[in-house]
């Protein structure tokens, strides 16, 4: 996360060095390849512009990583094949759930806060020290919803999967169509719908920048979501045959 954000806010400079070409040269780029790279809407000649193209690459990045972590934290045992080892201890099935999933949160936080931090250091290398840091904090608080979302999808694909480590392949088959909806809904009024099946439109740069703030109903549904996600997935998980 840290070699991207400093790569990434690395080529601001030379866009903003002449910001009327700039602009003129990414406006020129045909509308599929604006979609995909989440320039839709957006002002590269500005900071916040800018990051709001490397937010949804960001967005995407963290939702793999904890997709992936909740669905490895829960399957561990079964896939190393030392599920006796732990469920022998005289201990309830969700005492060693909630530890997992603790234990996944403390490595999201960290993770969220080196990206936060790489955020901050990079924007305030190629701006001259200023960071609007107003402007950055709906950003954060969407990727940490995000975060939370597809680390509530991975648990719940390891606690409900026959074979738990098949996990981590369904989330990244979720977060990939999540990315195509996001496109494909920024491309045509056709695909328009896609924007309420898809976080990544919930919380787009485009959106955040225009009301500096995120959409309260979209927050409640990843919540609701997450937390559905979870109970169904502690429910399922104290129940389950594993395979040792």
């Amino acid at each position: 996360m840290i070699i991207f954000m400093y790569l990434s806010m690395g080529k601001y400079a030379a866009l903003s060095g002449d910001a009327a070409a700039s602009q003129q040269l990414v406006q020129a780029l045909p509308s599929t390849l604006q979609a995909v790279f989440g320039m839709t809407g957006l002002d590269l000649t500005t900071i916040q512009g800018y990051y709001g193209i490397c937010f949804i690459f960001i967005a995407v990045m963290l939702a793999i990583h904890a997709g992936m972590l909740g669905a490895d934290l829960v399957a561990k045992e079964e896939r190393d094949k030392t599920a006796e080892f732990l469920y022998i201890k005289p201990r309830e099935r969700v005492y060693f759930l909630t530890m997992k999933l603790l234990a996944g949160g403390v490595i999201m936080g960290l993770i969220y806060i080196v990206t936060a931090l790489a955020t901050y250091g990079s924007i305030a290398m190629v701006n001259h020290g200023s960071v609007p840091v107003g402007d950055l904090v709906p950003f954060c608080l969407a990727l940490l919803i995000i975060q939370v979302l597809f680390y509530s999808v991975g648990v719940f694909f390891a606690a409900i999967l026959a074979r738990s480590k098949q996990a981590t392949m369904y989330v990244s088959i979720v977060v990939f169509i999540c990315y195509i909806a996001y496109v494909l809904q920024g491309l045509s009024d056709q695909f328009s719908w896609f924007r309420q099946i898809t976080p990544f439109s919930y919380f787009s740069a485009r959106d955040i920048l225009a009301n500096l703030s995120l959409n309260t109903g979209y927050v409640l549904i990843c919540v609701a979501v997450s937390v559905a996600l979870l109970g169904f997935a502690t429910f399922r998980y104290v129940r389950r045959d594993f395979r040792i």
